[in-house]
């Protein structure tokens, strides 16, 4: 025993010599810069792979990378490897960097990435890449996620392509200003996917878009496209109602998921092509739509009066209640609008031009729902109406005119009258009649005046424009008319600008995850807490940034908090609280509460001081 003890002891000194004596060895470095394709089309992701390679030197700086304009970085990983070779009894070192950086081609032209630069003990090693982007195509595209660290060979690619496809189905391509097109996006697969999740959602410049159907899991349906079958999931369907003539060319949808791995070779009596497929190894890829052009023509001319821009077919109906009332009495009036179309762009109906009704502004009630695929509804106005005559009076028709794109013409509607039975009341206060000079005199002498009791008072004689009150409120109705349009501005930009509703909601999201973080370290749960505080500053980085928070590492958002000139000791803060965060979730012991505590605030702080500068 004592034998082995010194034999063990013997060998790792003599490996601790080999080791410290390679400690010169291999202190060249090297950089090389390689891109996965040389030619991609205008929206399509380039992946650059630079590779630094060097003996046991630790410590050296990232590369320099100048991104030239045309092509935006959206992402970036990297990776460090250590490989130790024993030729002749002479023993080399080699400790190889890999950074995988991520550019979206924004433009077409030829472009060189680089020069990309190393600094080492005053010498400069660098390289370069070129790739060319062309003009897009428009045909769906698949191509390896920016996220993943491997590639694609042109021949894995174009397979891919052929089984794995995002296709937007509109079901038509010309339309009128305000008319609806319904457009489904589908996903075609010949593979297992898993993970499946939005990349990048369009904003539909130029259209009002409503969510018809978003599905929350794949239901898949087998379709036969070109002889192939294939397993079809429905993942979105919207109605969109152009606002502006011209052709438009929607953004495209973007789909990430994992696709599994082919191994090398494939099964010798294996007769289907998806034998060879690896399902315990995946590849992720993102999957986009196609380019997708509308054509929006204007409305014919010769719109009757009346008409505000409503497209669609509507029908309109009148509900008062009561029908019976005294001069003076209000009575409900319910104006219905039911029909297929852009219900949000539906303005008040033309009320009736009548000087025995006294109306006043209508309260609206919007309903939605889709028949058919056609997305439309009810929308209500309710009003309050004073007749102003007595006698048996009739409450004529309301009208809306629009513009029937099924017909190709405008339609004027018409509720049915409503006839109204208005009684003298007794009480209302009478008409005032003039006094004659006989009893103006007699009254006088029946009249005790009030005397005041100062004997001086105050001045009256100001106008009523020169007082501040009539000036404030002839102000605060136009402060309220600006007041509501910012307010619906600001609506209508958080249902169709994605990335600013996910910006606006940051702060709020990260705080409800610190209050439940809160909640789990008052109970004691260290896991789940640091698992809570984690997801909050992550959650909170990705919303400000518009990204995915799914797997969203230290690395990956120091580069995306870089681009945004963020301060280096911010991005350390949030390495260490990552860091903190994942070790007290696998520590096989419960970290103490005012650890806890102190994480908690850290965590507090560098949200707010991040909400500051992204």
């Amino acid at each position: 025993m004592k034998m082995m003890k010194i034999y063990k002891i013997g060998m790792l000194g003599l490996i601790f010599l080999i080791l410290w004596g390679a400690q010169d060895a291999g202190a060249q470095v090297s950089i090389e810069a390689s891109v996965d394709r040389s030619q991609v089309e205008v929206g399509e992701v380039i992946q650059l792979t630079v590779a630094v390679v060097a003996g046991q030197i630790s410590g050296l700086p990232a590369p320099q990378l100048p991104t030239p304009q045309g092509l935006q970085l959206v992402g970036s990983t990297s990776s460090t490897s250590t490989s130790i070779s024993i030729v002749n009894g002479a023993m080399s070192t080699t400790r190889t960097t890999t950074y995988v950086f991520s550019f979206k081609a924004e433009k077409e032209g030829a472009f060189i990435l680089g020069p990309i630069k190393v600094t080492h003990d005053g010498n400069t090693y660098q390289s370069s890449a070129r790739v060319e982007v062309v003009k897009g195509t428009g045909r769906p595209k698949t191509t390896p996620s920016s996220s993943s660290g491997q590639s694609f060979n042109s021949s894995q690619l174009r397979e891919i392509e052929e089984n794995l496809f995002l296709l937007a189905v509109p079901d038509k391509e010309s339309v009128y200003v305000g008319e609806q097109v319904g457009v489904a996006y589908k996903l075609y697969t010949r593979y297992d996917v898993r993970n499946v999740h939005y990349g990048h959602i369009p904003t539909f410049t130029g259209f009002w878009a409503e969510t018809v159907f978003d599905a929350k899991r794949l239901n898949m349906q087998r379709e036969t496209v070109d002889g192939r079958v294939y397993n079809v999931a429905e993942l979105k369907r919207l109605a969109l109602f152009p606002t502006t003539r011209g052709m438009h060319l929607l953004d495209q949808l973007e789909v990430v998921c994992d696709v599994p791995l082919q191994t090398r070779s494939r099964s010798l009596f294996g007769l289907d092509p998806f034998d060879s497929f690896d399902p315990f190894r995946t590849q992720q890829v993102t999957v986009r739509s196609g380019d997708l052009a509308i054509e929006v023509k204007p409305l014919p001319s010769g719109a009757p009066q009346g008409f505000l821009g409503a497209v669609g077919r509507f029908n309109i109906t009148v509900d008062a209640t009561p029908t019976t009332v005294l001069t003076g009495d209000p009575i409900a009036v319910k104006v219905n609008i039911v029909g297929v179309g852009n219900l949000q762009s539906i303005s008040e109906p033309i009320r009736p031009d009548d000087a025995q009704f006294r109306f006043y502004d209508p309260k609206t009630n919007l309903e939605t729902q889709v028949q058919g695929g056609n997305y439309g509804g009810e929308k209500t106005f309710e009003y309050v109406m004073i007749p102003e005559k007595a006698g048996a009076v009739t409450l004529p028709p309301f009208q809306l005119a629009f513009f029937d794109p099924v017909r190709k013409q405008y339609e004027t509607v018409s509720s049915k009258s409503v006839a109204l039975t208005v009684t003298p009341n007794a009480n209302a206060t009478q008409p005032e009649v003039l006094a004659s000079r006989e009893e103006v005199r007699l009254l006088g002498q029946d009249i005790r005046y009030i005397k005041p009791d100062r004997e001086r008072l105050i001045d009256q004689s100001s106008l009523l424009y020169q007082s501040g009150g009539y000036w404030l409120l002839q102000v605060l109705p136009v402060l309220g008319v600006v007041v509501a349009y910012v307010y619906r501005k600001h609506q209508d930009r958080l249902t169709g600008d994605v990335a600013y509703a996910r910006r606006r909601r940051a702060h709020s999201e990260a705080r409800k995850c610190l209050t439940e973080a809160a909640r789990l370290m008052q109970g004691g749960d260290s896991a789940k807490f640091h698992a809570e505080l984690h997801r909050s500053v992550a959650q909170f980085l990705a919303d400000r940034l518009n990204r995915s928070a799914a797997g969203l590492t230290a690395e990956e958002a120091a580069t995306a908090l870089r681009v945004q000139n963020v301060q280096d000791d911010l991005i350390v803060k949030i390495r260490q609280l990552f860091q903190q965060c994942d070790m007290a979730r696998f520590a096989p012991v419960q970290a103490e509460t005012e650890q806890m505590r102190e994480l908690y605030e850290n965590a507090a702080s560098l949200i707010d001081d991040l909400e500051r500068v992204i």
